[in-house]
């Protein structure tokens, strides 16, 4: 082997590879191991390799390839309770309850989950073919979100839901308790709202309303408890997606899975989307959130559930409307920060800033609108009892 960054055992690659091919009969020929060009957003991983090489079966040469996922600990998510929990993917995997997901969404194979002597974990899983994936188009995200509605919606129509102590149940109420250890309490102050760019670009009477939302967030957190429960990958988006020419999806990273409400995966992937894929989310506006809506509930359709159009509409408001405090503590840190900017900087400064402000506001605009109808739909969660149509 070409030495680089993993030291792998020959003899445990031939058995990963011999089970990946489905036969014992192959020999390992000539094989390198390379770190990905991949920048982890999760601390937990560590790194992303790909072993790929040939091998000798029946006299035929064949190809092969494996990715080999580097889990590290990380002291401040070593909870079950907590969204990143490091062990969560590795127990995930040593479970097998992913190899049991709904029929339409599967994860990538995984061969082998050894526990390293510095304490990290190693997946040897399937290497799935996501640098070939097309950008996405607004039909694909669609189509992603039909899915999502499928897998979603098969955990209300029998199909069994896990209970595995190290899934999260309250993943968003994590995750906002994580972001409010970053958050100064800046967007709090009214005098904060009066900056000329802020006035500018948002409409007057923001304060108020973020002040209201801030209060409500608690509200909009319980009422997502009181929703359906499902199994939820809580990472959807292009990078972590890749739509399968049968129709169905192959998902990758599942760290944050968990337990949570019908529509809160929705609410996951257009918030993500939101920052990821600016353009076509502010080319579609105020449409893009009803025409995933609408591919998501053609889902839950399909699954064969009959449920309540409000629950899943509450969760998807909720879910990415939870983000808006997010959003809205790191535009107050923008505008904090070019005001510290010295003169010789300031023009340039200013021009940079008022572009990210300017999307950020957008931005936070969208989803303080979605974390307000949220809010609007509470009395109706809280006393639905019936189960209408999707």
């Amino acid at each position: 082997m070409d030495g680089i960054e993993l030291k792998l055992s020959p003899e445990k690659l031939q058995r990963y590879v011999q089970e990946m091919l489905e036969t014992d009969k192959l020999q390992l020929g000539d094989w390198t191991c390379s770190r990905l060009g991949w920048k982890a957003s999760n601390a937990v991983t560590g790194g992303l390799y790909r072993a790929a090489g040939t091998a000798r079966l029946y006299g035929w040469e064949v190809t092969w390839s494996l990715i080999v996922k580097v889990i590290v600990p990380v002291t401040e998510t070593d909870d079950p309770g907590h969204y990143s929990y490091w062990k969560r993917e590795a127990l995930a995997y040593r479970s097998g309850a992913l190899e049991q997901l709904p029929d339409m969404v599967r994860a990538p194979r995984c061969f082998a989950v050894e526990e390293q002597a510095d304490g990290s974990v190693w997946l040897w899983l399937e290497d799935v073919p996501f640098s070939a994936a097309p950008p996405w188009t607004l039909i694909r995200y669609q189509q992603a979100a039909r899915l999502l509605g499928r897998f979603n919606g098969a955990y209300l129509n029998g199909w069994p839901l896990p209970d595995e102590p190290w899934l999260c149940t309250g993943w968003l109420a994590s995750w906002v308790e994580a972001c409010d250890r970053y958050d100064n309490g800046a967007a709090l102050t009214e005098e904060n709202w009066r900056s000329p760019l802020l006035r500018q670009l948002l409409p007057s009477g923001m304060f108020r309303r973020y002040e209201a939302f801030h209060q409500a967030r608690p509200l909009l957190l319980q009422g997502l408890q009181s929703l359906p429960r499902v199994l939820t990958h809580n990472d959807a988006w292009p990078p972590n997606l890749l739509l399968t020419d049968d129709g169905g999806m192959v998902v990758i990273d599942w760290a944050f899975v968990g337990i949570a409400g019908v529509g809160e995966e929705l609410g996951r992937l257009y918030g993500l989307m939101l920052h990821s894929d600016p353009s076509l989310a502010e080319a579609r506006h105020d449409r893009l959130p009803e025409q995933l809506f609408e591919s998501y509930l053609a889902g839950l359709r399909l699954s064969g559930r009959e449920g309540n159009r409000d629950q899943a509409r509450f969760g998807f408001m909720a879910a990415a409307g939870l983000r808006c405090g997010m959003v809205v503590a790191k535009l107050m840190d923008d505008i904090g920060a070019n005001s510290t900017h010295e003169a010789a900087a300031a023009q340039e400064a200013a021009a940079t800033s008022k572009a990210k402000a300017q999307a950020r506001c957008g931005i936070a605009l969208r989803l303080l609108r979605m974390a307000e109808e949220a809010e609007s739909l509470l009395p109706v969660i809280c006393r639905k009892s019936g189960v209408p149509d999707f």
